[in-house]
C-alpha cells in the first residue's frame, strides 16, 4: 500500500520489472543486514534495555546504520547504472522501493512461530508495524533517495549520499529507542508521532523538489 501510494506520485512511471527487482532487492538486503547484525551484536558489549542511555543510542545507531547502508546498497548495485535511472525523483522511487521490499521480509518472519509467540500474535504486531516500522523504513530511505538524487545528478557532490545515510540512520535509531523508552514513558507513544510526521513532511517536501526538477529535464 505504501508502495503504490508513492508510485502514484510519478509523473513517469518506472519499468515495472526494475520495481520488481529493487523490491527483491530490498529482501535480500535485509537477510545481508541480518548477518552483519549478527556481527555486530557479537562484537558490542551485551545489550540491555536496562544498559546506559549512551550505551543503547549506541546499539541502536550501530544496527540502524546497517540497516540503512544494506537497502541504499540493492539499489547502488542493482539500479544506479541502468539507462531507466535518468530522472532524480528515480532516486526515491527506487530507495522506498528497497526500503519496502525490506520491510514485507521483516514482516513475513514476524509471522513464523519461530520469531514470534504465535501466529497471531505475528498478525497483530504486522498490523502494527503498517504505521510504524514499515512507514519508517519507506521514509529513511526516501531521505537517503533524495541525497542519491543530489548526488548522482549533481557534479562534485558524492559525498551527499553518506550525508543521507547517517542522517537516516540518525533517525531510524531515535525511532527504535523510542519504542522501547514507549514502555516506561508516557508520552513515548507522541514522540513516535511527532518523529514519523517530521520524517513525513521532510520527504514530502524533499519529494516535490526533486518531482519539479524531473518536469524540468
Amino acid at each position: 500500500m505504501w508502495l503504490l501510494f508513492y508510485l502514484r506520485e510519478d509523473k513517469k512511471p518506472e519499468p515495472k520489472h526494475l520495481l520488481l527487482l529493487t523490491f527483491l532487492g530490498g529482501i535480500a538486503s535485509a537477510f545481508a543486514a541480518i548477518f552483519f547484525e549478527l556481527i555486530a551484536s557479537r562484537a558490542m558489549p551485551a545489550f540491555s534495555i536496562h544498559a546506559a542511555t549512551s550505551n543503547t543510542l549506541y546499539f541502536f545507531l550501530v544496527i540502524a546504520f546497517i540497516e540503512e547502508y544494506m537497502k541504499y546498497a540493492a539499489v547502488r548495485f542493482l539500479i544506479i547504472n541502468r539507462p531507466d535511472f535518468d530522472e532524480p525523483i528515480d532516486a526515491m522511487i527506487y530507495m522506498m522501493t528497497a526500503a519496502l521490499g525490506f520491510a514485507a521480509i521483516e514482516n513475513a518472519l514476524f509471522l513464523v512461530p519461530l520469531f514470534n509467540q504465535s501466529i497471531l500474535s505475528g498478525v497483530e504486531l504486522t498490523a502494527n508495524r503498517f504505521l510504524g516500522a514499515n512507514l519508517l523504513h519507506a521514509l529513511s530511505s526516501g531521505i537517503v533517495g533524495f541525497f542519491l538524487a543530489r548526488a548522482f545528478f549533481s557534479p562534485r557532490r558524492h559525498h551527499f549520499v553518506a550525508i543521507g545515510v547517517v542522517l537516516a540512520s540518525v533517525l531510524h535509531a531515535a525511532f527504535n529507542y523510542l519504542i522501547i523508552l514507549r514502555e516506561s514513558v508516557n508520552e513515548g507513544t507522541i514522540y513516535i508521532i511527532l518523529l514519523l510526521f517530521t520524517m513525513s513532511i521532510i520527504v514530502f517536501m524533499d519529494f516535490e523538489r526533486l518531482k519539479e526538477k524531473s518536469l524540468d529535464s
